[in-house]
């Protein structure tokens, strides 16, 4: 996916830190959604670059989201998945054994995906940016 960015800063020769407007599923095209009252926000990263940039330069930057998808689906389907195991699984148990088998699976998987936020914290997080051209 590519985006525009404004450059904030220049880290080191190689590394500039952007400004990169969020975009959400409406455009913010409030006019045409009946006003859902979302506010745009902007988020600085660290960006690869091979190009000489200065502060306040507009860039297209490039984000590598290979990873995002499948990170999705796990955060989002693991904690149901773990429920409804735990919830079926003790077919015998009386309803309030496998309330309790659910809610232990939905815990487990929650658990599972805050563990997983944090590793890909430590390493720099899912998604990468690079400069791909000054604007």
């Amino acid at each position: 996916m590519t985006q525009t960015a404004t450059v904030t800063a220049v880290q080191a020769p190689g590394l500039v830190q952007v400004t990169v407007a969020r975009q959400t599923a409406c455009g913010h095209d409030c006019e045409h959604c009946a006003g859902c009252g979302m506010q745009a926000g902007a988020m600085t990263v660290l960006a690869a670059t091979e190009l000489p940039l200065s502060p306040g330069d507009r860039v297209e930057v490039y984000t590598s989201s290979g990873r995002v998808l499948p990170l999705a689906a796990l955060v989002y389907l693991a904690p149901v998945a773990l429920f409804l195991l735990g919830y079926l699984l003790p077919a015998g148990a009386p309803d309030w054994g496998r309330a309790l088998g659910g809610a232990a699976g939905f815990a487990a998987g929650l658990a599972g995906a805050i563990i997983l936020d944090r590793r890909l914290r430590r390493q720099g997080g899912a998604v990468t940016y690079q400069v791909t051209r000054k604007l």
